[in-house]
């Protein structure tokens, strides 16, 4: 009968005591009497185990923003193979790429201007002398249609006129490397938007395209 007694009045008290639960507060005076796994169970088990982590609120990561990506041109790859002197006159170019304009110039030291920059490349990369201006280089050149026009024949420009003023180097697939003016660096553009009204057309230099013979290994 004791025991029995005992069992009901153990009952009772939990039973108060998880009503009390269930209200807006926990009576302080039930709280001292039970045990912290019937109170707070995440917090007994955190105490159980201090080392793992209990995430009770998901928490949202502040997106970031990305940065815009400028348009780019990739130029001819370094290790890509030169077959013709024409393509040592295009590599010859593409070297210079990043270095200042500068009127006038046609040396690495001093810079470059567009046709000083076709006249360097031509004389490094096949040998061969041309004029000195766009327009002079523009009259001893054979014209040569898209279709036909190889890497390292000139792209001829009107940027000023009727008269031709622009030269650079065709790369092939719609591009080609070249001095653009005063505060812009040698660099490869694409044949569209702007360069794309003002071409005129393509052009090689007689005697400019030999085969390269490989060295013999021995």
């Amino acid at each position: 009968m004791l025991n029995d007694h005992m069992a009901t009045l153990k009952c009772s008290v939990v039973g108060s005591a998880m009503l009390t639960l269930t209200g807006c507060g926990l009576n302080p005076q039930v709280a001292d009497k039970l045990p912290l796994q019937m109170i707070a169970p995440d917090k007994a088990k955190l105490a159980q185990n201090p080392a793992r982590t209990h995430i009770t609120t998901l928490q949202k990561v502040p997106a970031v923003a990305a940065m815009p990506v400028e348009p780019t041109v990739t130029p001819l790859a370094p290790q890509a193979v030169a077959k013709t002197t024409l393509d040592k006159v295009a590599f010859c170019a593409l070297k210079q790429c990043g270095k200042g304009y500068c009127w006038g110039g046609n040396t690495p030291m001093k810079g470059f201007d567009c046709s000083g920059l076709t006249q360097y490349s031509f004389g490094q990369g096949a040998r061969v002398e041309i004029p000195r201006t766009a327009a002079a280089q523009y009259k001893v050149a054979h014209k040569v249609p898209l279709k036909e026009a190889e890497r390292g024949d000139l792209i001829f420009f009107k940027t000023r006129g009727q008269r031709v003023s622009h030269v650079g180097i065709y790369l092939g697939s719609n591009k080609f490397v070249h001095a653009p003016r005063t505060g812009k660096p040698i660099m490869v553009s694409k044949l569209e938007g702007y360069w794309k009204k003002r071409f005129v057309s393509f052009g090689r230099i007689p005697g400019a395209r030999q085969p390269l013979v490989p060295k013999s290994v021995v």
